[in-house]
């Protein structure tokens, strides 16, 4: 079996399903982590739903989800919060 890739981690379980048919009508077999906990519990509670799909299709699937409008091009940005943190840990890194 193909190593599994996250390419995609949605908030909402119906955005996950959404990206997930769309990906599946074009051929790429997709996976859930976490789906289930994120229904029976507080949407989001451990990070969301995780789309996954075969390390070979990522590259595929990605680009579909770009044209298609479930990915932006700053989503491949680092967040706020990490472009923090880097800031705190290059100063201890510099020492």
């Amino acid at each position: 079996m193909d190593e599994l890739v996250t390419i995609r981690t949605f908030n909402s379980s119906i955005d996950f399903e959404m990206a997930k048919s769309y990906l599946g009508s074009c051929g790429i077999e997709c996976f859930g982590q976490d789906e289930i906990i994120n229904r029976a519990y507080i949407a989001n509670v451990n990070g969301g739903v995780k789309l996954q799909v075969r390390a070979v299709n990522a590259e595929e699937a990605l680009q579909l989800l770009l044209n298609r409008g479930y990915l932006q091009p700053e989503d491949f940005e680092p967040s706020a919060e990490l472009k923090w943190i880097d800031k705190i840990l290059a100063k201890f890194r510099n020492r």
